[in-house]
């Protein structure tokens, strides 16, 4: 094995939402994630570019893990933990992670070891979303050590993913299922996202809008509401401006028919095309703040809206590929005359 390179993240907002046993749940994860992710191959791109190569990777998620045991512990549950640092900043919801890169067959680079880490925690923001919706949240990020102040780290929200979760769970639809790290990390290896900076296959497209949905601050914007459904049109191979007709159908081919209103789809449709229209305001972009009633948002349940409806069912279908251990969907359609 040669020489390798250690890239630490700072995270200054590392706590997702959760209830108590949604907490636990999540501790639970990071500690089987924290002993999976130990010198685990990972083919991705050392540059862009260039052709993908082959790595050797490790996670060291033991401060992050620490932060979240304190966060239980001093306040029953990580949104419960949320509330009280609005009110005591005391109360700290930063944390810190490590990913060390080694190459199977040179020393790699400084920028090649923050490269590689950068397409490894995209990676793990997939599968964590997969896995677990909204159970990791990586706010207000930056490198540290040395050659840190040269790059720049990226920032990825729960709020959307945990959305989901908690829509799914209110309509008790669509359903979504549970994997293991194993799993999800095998079939994501199948997909290999990692190894393409552009995305040309069906599933990588919706995978890379995903990061792109995590990195959204707002649930409620224009923009977010055409990634979404541009994530259902891509996974359902349909594209209809004025219809959601062969969204709808589709959907109920692969899982049962929603046992509540679909109107959350014609808002994203409408979303969309509006923006295509340029027929929606500009908002000027808000100051993000986390006053008091936004947490209690978070700890009382209350998500339901369009995008986080839609964010499900795309968790949904990528579920079901996964149960099956496909990448897309292919549909047809026949007529006969007898």
């Amino acid at each position: 094995m040669t020489s390798s390179i250690t890239v630490q993240l700072q995270v200054g907002s590392a706590i997702p939402p959760g209830n108590e046993q949604e907490t636990q749940e999540i501790i639970e994860f990071w500690d089987r994630a924290n002993a999976f992710f130990v010198d685990l191959s990972f083919k991705t791109l050392g540059k862009f570019g260039a052709p993908a190569d082959c790595y050797r990777i490790s996670l060291d998620a033991s401060e992050l893990m620490a932060a979240m045991s304190k966060a239980r512990d001093q306040s029953g549950s990580f949104s419960a933990h949320q509330l009280a640092h609005v009110d005591d900043p005391a109360m700290a919801i930063s944390a810190g992670l490590s990913v060390t890169v080694a190459a199977e067959d040179h020393g790699p680079s400084e920028e090649e070891g923050y490269q590689v880490a950068t397409m490894f925690i995209q990676q793990l923001v997939i599968a964590v979303n997969l896995i677990k919706p909204g159970a990791i949240q990586l706010l207000n990020t930056r490198f540290a050590g040395e050659g840190a102040h040269k790059y720049e780290a990226q920032n990825y929200d729960s709020r959307i993913f945990y959305g989901a979760l908690k829509a799914s769970q209110e309509h008790q639809w669509p359903p979504l299922q549970t994997f293991s790290l194993e799993r999800v990390w095998a079939w994501l290896d199948e997909t290999e996202s990692s190894r393409t900076d552009t995305a040309i296959t069906s599933i990588n497209k919706v995978l890379f809008t995903l990061l792109k949905v995590a990195e959204n601050r707002h649930e409620d914007s224009a923009r977010t509401a055409l990634l979404v459904m541009y994530q259902l049109e891509k996974l359902l191979d349909c594209r209809q401006i004025n219809s959601q007709a062969d969204v709808y159908h589709r959907t109920a081919l692969i899982l049962e028919h929603p046992p509540h209103s679909d109107e959350w789809l014609s808002e994203l449709l409408g979303a969309r095309n509006n923006l295509f229209m340029a027929s929606v305001p500009v908002h000027r972009p808000p100051l993000i703040s986390h006053p008091t009633e936004h947490a209690l948002r978070q700890q009382s349940g209350q998500h339901h809206s369009a995008v986080e409806s839609g964010t499900a069912l795309v968790l949904a279908l990528i579920h079901d590929l996964i149960a099956h251990g496909a990448l897309r969907y292919r549909f047809q359609e026949t007529m006969v005359r007898d």
